[in-house]
Order: C-alpha cells, then sequence, then structure tokens
C-alpha cells in the first residue's frame, strides 16, 4: 500500500479517537516532545517525514555564513527554545515564513530581500516562533478535524513525503499557513513576536517600516484586488497600526536595527534574490519593491538596484517603460555596484536609440564579464556597429 493513504488514514483514525484532543493546550516548554500515542505525536511524525525530504531540497540555501547568522538571529528570539527549532531558507521568491508544529521553520528567500535589517528579521523570527511555542498549529488541527476540511488537509500532510520540493514546502509551510490560523492567534503570535523585539533591545518601530513597506508593495499591484502578504493574518494596513500603538508604548525603547550585520549577510545573495524577483513577472509590485530598496540601499549597491529597477520596467514593457530602462540603465553604469549586465543592457538601449556610445558600452561589458553566455551575440552587434562607422 501506497504510504501517504496509509498515513492519512493512520492519523484520521487516531485523531478521531484520541480523548487528549479534548485537553487544553498549554504552552510548550523548552525540549517538550509530544507523548506517544497522542494526536500531536502523530502530527509531529507526519510533519517530521515531509521536513526530511526538504531537507534535501535543492530549494534550500545551504551557504554556511547566511545560515549562521539567520540561526543566531533565531536563538536570539526562542532563547531557551533554540535548540528545539530548525530553519530552512527556501529559496522562493515571495515574502513568506511559516513554523511547523516539530519545530520546523521557513523563511523564503524573498522575505530577506524584503526585510532591511535584522530588527525586522527577529521581528519575523519571533513571529514564527510564537506560534511554536504558545502551539497554535495543535489547537487548529484539533478545530480542524472536527470539520469538512479534515480530510483534505490529511491529503496536503501526507502527499509531501517524496514529491517535488515545491510540493514539500507547500506542505511543510501548510501546517499553519493553510489551516489559516484565527486572527487572535496571529496578533498573539505578534505580541510575541514584538516581546523578543523589545527584549533585544532592537528599535521597536522597525515592524512599522517593515509592514509599511508590504503595504506600498500590496497597493502597488495592477491587477486583481490587493491580499495581505500572509493570508490568514490581519490585514496588512492593520498589522501596520497595531505595530505602531505598540512602538509608542513600549516600555523598554532600544534603538538597534543591526543594519551592518545584516547587510554583510545578505549582500552576495542580492542579485539572484533580485533575478528571482522579477522571474514572478508582477512587475508592478517588484518595481514598487526594487525602487524601496534602492532607496534606502549601501551605497556600495546602488548600482544592483537600479540595473534591477530598469529590468523590471524593460521587462514590463509598457508605455514608456522602455525609455524608463534606458535611463536607469545609464545611470547604474555610473554608480558603485553595477553588475556586468547593466554595461549591456545600457549598450543595447544605446545601440536601439542609433547612438555611437554603444559600441564602447557593448566592449566595456564583455571586458566585465569575458565568459559570457552571450558573448557571441554581441559580438555580432559589435561588427555591426563597427560596420557603420
Amino acid at each position: 500500500m501506497n504510504a501517504g493513504p496509509a498515513l492519512a488514514l493512520t492519523l484520521a483514525f487516531s485523531l478521531l479517537l484520541s480523548p487528549a484532543s479534548l485537553a487544553t493546550v498549554a504552552s510548550s516548554r523548552p525540549s517538550d516532545r509530544p507523548v506517544e500515542g497522542t494526536d500531536e505525536a502523530e502530527l509531529w511524525y507526519a510533519m517530521e517525514r515531509i521536513e526530511r525530504d526538504l531537507q534535501h531540497s535543492p530549494l534550500v540555501t545551504r551557504d554556511p555564513a547566511l545560515n549562521a547568522y539567520a540561526r543566531d538571529v533565531l536563538c536570539k528570539v526562542a532563547r531557551e527554545y533554540c535548540g528545539d527549532l530548525r530553519l530552512y531558507l527556501v529559496d522562493l521568491p515571495y515574502f513568506n515564513a511559516s513554523m511547523a508544529p516539530n519545530g520546523a521553520m521557513i523563511l523564503w528567500t524573498g522575505s530577506l530581500l524584503r526585510i532591511q535589517n535584522e530588527a525586522q528579521l527577529a521581528l519575523v523570527l519571533g513571529h514564527e516562533f510564537g506560534h511554536y511555542r504558545e502551539r497554535h498549529t495543535l489547537q487548529q488541527w484539533r478545530k480542524l478535524k472536527r470539520s469538512s476540511a479534515f480530510l483534505s488537509t490529511f491529503s496536503v500532510f501526507a502527499s509531501g513525503a517524496g514529491v517535488g520540493v515545491v510540493g514539500m514546502a507547500a506542505s511543510l509551510a501548510g501546517a499553519a499557513n493553510m489551516m489559516k490560523f484565527s486572527r487572535e492567534k496571529e496578533r498573539e503570535a505578534d505580541k510575541i513576536g514584538f516581546e523578543q523585539l523589545q527584549d533585544n533591545g532592537y528599535d521597536p518601530n522597525a515592524g512599522v517600516e517593515l509592514w509599511e513597506g508590504m503595504l506600498r508593495e500590496e497597493n502597488a499591484r495592477d491587477y486583481g484586488k490587493p491580499i495581505p502578504v500572509f493570508s490568514s493574518h490581519p490585514q496588512t494596513r492593520e498589522r501596520r497600526d497595531d505595530l505602531r500603538v505598540a512602538a509608542a508604548a513600549a516600555a523598554k525603547q532600544g534603538d538597534q536595527l543591526h543594519l551592518a550585520p545584516y547587510r554583510q549577510a545578505t549582500r552576495p545573495f542580492l542579485k539572484h534574490w533580485l533575478e528571482n524577483e522579477l522571474t514572478r513577472r508582477m512587475f508592478a509590485s517588484s518595481i514598487r519593491v526594487i525602487g524601496d530598496l534602492r532607496e534606502t540601499s549601501a551605497s556600495e549597491d546602488a548600482g544592483l538596484f537600479t540595473f534591477f529597477l530598469g529590468e523590471a520596467y524593460r521587462r514590463r514593457n509598457k508605455a514608456d517603460d522602455r525609455l524608463q530602462a534606458a535611463r536607469l540603465y545609464a545611470e547604474a553604469v555610473n554608480q558603485p555596484g553595477a553588475p556586468p549586465e547593466a554595461w549591456r543592457e545600457h549598450g543595447l538601449a544605446l545601440r536601439e536609440a542609433g547612438q555611437p556610445a554603444a559600441a564602447a558600452a557593448l566592449h566595456h561589458y564583455l571586458e566585465l564579464a569575458p565568459g559570457a553566455d552571450d558573448r557571441a551575440f554581441i559580438a555580432v552587434y559589435l561588427a555591426e556597429l563597427e560596420a557603420r562607422r
């Protein structure tokens, strides 16, 4: 018999019959493990199977330095629970995070692109830790098993093992996100995250700035109706406003953002994350995101963000987008941190406009990227430009 359906049936009967399902759920304590034979133990077992597959996923970012830094921040907010948690940085270009009941936490790299300092990272990780400490998933699982959605939830958990990497991530994240915690539970997790922010001396306003940015991104959508970044959470505007009130009333007014260590840890990945961001093809929101990052970036990264902002306009290709892109490419090549591709796109834009400086820009691109995959194509363009002289 296939393991997926067998597991689903085992879990279904154990949960429906377990007297533990009626017990009050207390906050977890450090090193807690579920009692054998309970519904919580079965839930952990299902999640551990999915987590084992996730551990081998090519989507998991394995860079030692980045993982060590992110885990250090997690341990600051989780404190004595640190040893109970595993953090997986999953290379997907969306703002999302989730917490499974067995201690597996997922943070998508789209979040790391949008987060701008360590204080904001601590807030996000602290929120997910709050779900774990208060055992919100178990509470929702017990509620859900009495509903018509119960078996469909099983299928997500049970089918996660042995499937594609995105399926694994979705299944593990589903333990928290798909079951849609109540707003009360989300606010409780927000409160715990905010308390950890304060206890570690971070600036309590960090969350306001994070969610203000998310609100701008949400409002920039040019199709469909705006949706909150976390669909089960309170509305983005509401979260921002709640954090603003909490920050104003905070008894501990820390001022630490720890911007420098955050930038040092994430800088090697910015180009890859920006490339991934554009693969979403949600160009209106990407223009907002990259534009915001460009405004607050370190001076040495100005050329990188300016180039990718130009790329977002070029790929959208509406109205005067190509003119906007050409202007941004011209700015990027005169700023620090511009990638070689900025010179290529600048040269191609000049070529399209009939400007003689195009050849020099394309030559400079090939000097910066001698092993470029498109070298033969650029050589053809250069031959055409030389022939016109």
